[in-house]
């Protein structure tokens, strides 16, 4: 059970997210947790052999990136509400974020550096601007040099321009135990390293985003109704339940009330999810993997 993070230490991140554009949090992945998320992560490799997208210059040649995670197992509940993320990003994203993309990054031996990029471009804004996008970066093995930690381009959060793919930019790698938590915010320059050992460097990547702009991965209809009305409240707020700054209501109320007028909360069947993983497989019996 993690204990609740200071004031001081809240402030102490959201200090240096704001001046470096992105903050460490060490032991932040209990052992049994950790653990389980690894257990999740094999099972999936079993279900939907080689991650849900095919392999691309961007997102990998080998490397496993699995989406829709809370269509899966329950774990990833308690992934997406992770109390110290929760504590902290109300002062990066405001208040009334929401979860924006759910994934894995296991990168295999081998694998080249991704380029460097920033993680708010879907948007297109203009730079500077406000906070939009924080990434999450969950180590569940060790973030070195050698097998591919994330690295960043310090500061560069404050800079009034994306990243030019002819620039050679000066990078720090994001040097983690297993446990560990990186917070990356959307406008800082960053790319996964290149993967020079001989083992996996097993990731995950949770996004959150503002509360007035529109999730990367469209989660409201990803995921059953009757599925969503079991999760924790703290979730489905994640998910869009609750209106932020006006956004986002139904009847100019909160979409929960509807939610629960028309599904109630016993409703746990899903369908959805044997009938994904069946595409999945057709999809890879005609790439041939």
């Amino acid at each position: 059970m993690l204990r609740p993070l200071t004031d001081a230490e809240v402030a102490g991140h959201v200090a240096d997210i704001a001046r470096d554009g992105y903050a460490i949090l060490p032991d932040a992945i209990p052992e049994a947790f950790r653990q389980e998320i690894r257990e999740e992560l094999a099972r999936l490799e079993t279900v939907r052999p080689g991650g849900d997208i095919p392999p691309a210059p961007f997102t990998g040649r080998v490397t496993r990136r699995w989406f829709d995670l809370l269509n899966d197992g329950e774990v990833w509940q308690r992934v997406a509400v992770h109390p110290w993320i929760l504590q902290i990003l109300p002062h990066v994203l405001g208040e009334g974020f929401l979860l924006s993309t759910m994934g894995s990054a296991v990168i295999g031996p081998g694998e080249p550096a991704q380029p460097i990029h920033v993680d708010d471009g879907v948007y297109a804004f203009p730079r500077p601007h406000p906070n939009l996008v924080c990434n999450t970066m969950w180590a569940l093995t060790d973030f070195t040099e050698e097998t591919g930690a994330t690295r960043v381009v310090p500061g560069s959060n404050a800079w009034d321009h994306d990243p030019d793919p002819r620039t050679a930019y000066e990078t720090l790698p994001l040097l983690m135990p297993p446990g560990g938590i990186a917070f990356v915010v959307g406008t800082c320059f960053h790319g996964a390293g290149e993967n020079r050992s001989d083992r996996d460097r097993e990731a995950l990547t949770i996004n959150y985003c503002n509360g007035s702009m529109r999730q990367q991965e469209n989660l409201m209809l990803a995921v059953s109704p009757g599925r969503m009305m079991t999760f924790a409240p703290e979730l489905q707020d994640l998910l869009g339940f609750r209106v932020c700054k006006g956004a986002g209501h139904i009847f100019a109320q909160d979409p929960r009330r509807e939610m629960q007028r028309h599904y109630g909360g016993t409703d746990a069947s899903d369908p959805y999810l044997e009938t994904r993983n069946s595409l999945h497989a057709r999809r890879t019996a005609r790439r041939g993997d």
